[in-house]
């Protein structure tokens, strides 16, 4: 999926979006800017879409253009004066790589002139991974955002700003990205090529982001029978079909079988969720909260690395 490189066009996060552009046209964009979400809320694509706007050839408003030479090259990731470091997840050796990158590449390429002479862009996701490194890659950044060079920006993204390290965060503006409802997942999920059926149906699953909803293999959410067990309570037979669709072979990407596993639950957990929230304002608004706290009780055990069945099993009982 290519990321839009217009404000206006991120999904899920226009009031930030639109704040960012008033900021841009006014010139009064801090040159560091620290952005807080839930990951696959949108972050990235929010940072790009920023970049755009400062490096494009005929803003408007405060946007990028979107069709100049720079605004097609940042959709692209080619623009030589936006640098995109490593997302976690994106390398087996990403801290390493952010470090040595933050290290190497910011302290000197930082106070490089423009390539294409409207300015330079570091995108940094996942700032708070420098809190595990050694303090050499955070005081060259620090050392930089101290002192920025002209047209100059540093877009750092985290999802908990409390991570960060303290001198990186005072030097940085917090902007914080709102979690997707469920009808923004689907319209990112379709516009990422996933028919608007399939799309419809794993928003459903969604925590407030799209992260994790894009593999072709992912089940369909059994909700009929999570609705089952949790209003009906106890059944041997439904606790075994839903234990049954659990994954039961790791994957290629060397997840585990248990990893995968309380990942697939959660993401059935979080579409019941979806459901109850769906009953909050009719006759039955009473049972869905107690199933909605029922639900959250079982969302932080998976956290606490419970076994999916066990998990399964305990929302099936009633709250004493």
């Amino acid at each position: 999926m290519t990321d839009p490189a217009r404000l206006a066009a991120v999904i899920g996060q226009d009031a930030l979006c639109r704040l960012l552009a008033r900021i841009v046209a006014r010139g009064k964009l801090p040159h560091a800017v620290l952005l807080e979400g839930t990951p696959g809320c949108g972050r990235r694509t929010v940072a790009r879409a920023l970049a755009a706007a400062l490096l494009c050839r005929q803003p408007a408003a405060g946007d990028a253009c979107g069709t100049c030479a720079s605004c097609v090259q940042v959709g692209q990731g080619t623009h030589p004066d936006l640098l995109l470091f490593p997302a976690e997840g994106e390398d087996v050796a990403v801290d390493k790589e952010l470090t040595e990158a933050v290290r190497d590449l910011v302290e000197s390429r930082a106070y490089e002139s423009p390539l294409l002479g409207g300015g330079r862009v570091f995108v940094i996701p996942d700032i708070e991974r420098l809190q595990r490194n050694q303090a050499t890659a955070a005081n060259s950044l620090l050392k930089v955002l101290e002192e920025p060079p002209p047209s100059t920006w540093f877009i750092l993204t985290t999802a908990f700003a409390s991570g960060v390290l303290r001198t990186i965060r005072s030097r940085a503006q917090l902007y914080r990205l709102q979690p997707l409802i469920a009808g923004d997942v689907e319209r990112i999920l379709m516009r990422g090529g996933v028919p608007a059926p399939i799309a419809a149906r794993r928003a459903t699953a969604s925590e407030g982001s799209h992260r994790g909803l894009w593999d072709d293999d992912l089940p369909e959410v059994p909700l009929a029978g999570l609705i089952s067990l949790l209003r009906d309570g106890w059944s041997t037979t439904t606790l075994a079909d839903l234990v049954s669709a659990l994954p039961t072979r790791e994957r290629e990407d060397g997840r585990t079988v248990a990893s995968e596993q309380r990942r697939i639950c959660r993401l059935w957990l979080a579409a019941l969720q979806q459901s109850l929230r769906r009953d909050l304002l009719g006759t039955e608004a009473r049972v869905a909260a107690d199933g909605i706290e029922r639900v959250q009780q079982a969302l932080r055990d998976l956290q606490r690395n419970l076994q999916p069945r066990l998990v399964l099993e305990a929302l099936a009982l009633p709250r004493s």
